[in-house]
């Protein structure tokens, strides 16, 4: 399982091989160390004062159009643990904390082929529109993001990555996020200040709020324009 890359820079990634496996007959399945996954959760609770009334999921999403999530079942399986979670109509979950899993060195494992689905975190603030974001619902999810991909970089681009506080507070980089249809543009919204924000001109779905500029405060929300 592996997330879309989104942090704007150049990464090496570490090349330790996995063993192969076989879930529900499907060798070497889509999997992720439990353990690194709940160094998500945990950077979820220490970043709860950019959105203290968010929920936390993660999404899973096709990798290519003739790629499907139809019988998608996801376990949390160990030595002895063996725990399904559950997913939801629109491919999202809720990843439970599992002591006993991580005794075990469990892993979460998708019964899709590797490389088929990617999957990203997805932090939700309720009372927000559907055509917007709220900042610090996206500070709080690149959190959770870096504290799980930096877990697959080599150590030399994990350093460069985290100079400068890390890529979701180092004013020189930039993150991308998906935007739920392509773009005509995104605007900040924080009282009466208003912005225009870059938009990716190559994947129009992809927007690039400033996450480290703390003169946008949590609430600003991130307004979409979307193309016609």
């Amino acid at each position: 399982m592996k997330f879309p890359l989104f942090f704007l820079a150049f990464v090496v990634l570490s090349a330790t091989a996995q063993p192969v496996v076989e879930v529900s007959n499907v060798r070497d399945p889509e999997l992720k160390a439990y353990a690194t996954m709940v160094k998500g959760l945990d950077a979820f609770d220490a970043a709860r004062a950019h959105a203290p009334q968010a929920a936390l999921r993660f999404l899973l999403r096709p990798a290519g159009q003739e790629e499907s999530l139809t019988g998608a079942e996801l376990k949390i399986v160990g030595e002895a643990v063996n725990v399904p979670v559950r997913l939801e109509a629109d491919g999202g979950f809720t990843l439970p904390r599992n002591d006993a899993a991580l005794r075990e060195g469990a892993a979460l494992v998708l019964n899709k082929k590797k490389n088929t689905v990617r999957w990203r975190p997805d932090v939700r603030s309720p009372g927000v529109p559907a055509d917007a974001r709220r900042l610090g619902d996206l500070r709080a999810q690149c959190a959770v993001q870096w504290a799980i991909e930096q877990e697959d970089l080599a150590p030399p681009a994990r350093a460069a990555l985290s100079a400068g506080g890390g890529p979701c507070r180092a004013m020189t980089m930039h993150m991308g996020f998906d935007a739920p249809a392509p773009l005509r543009a995104a605007w900040l919204r924080d009282g009466a200040r208003r912005e225009q924000i870059p938009v990716n001109r190559h994947y129009r779905r992809v927007f690039n709020p400033p996450l480290a500029d703390r003169s946008w405060s949590d609430d600003t929300l991130v307004e979409f324009a979307y193309a016609r």
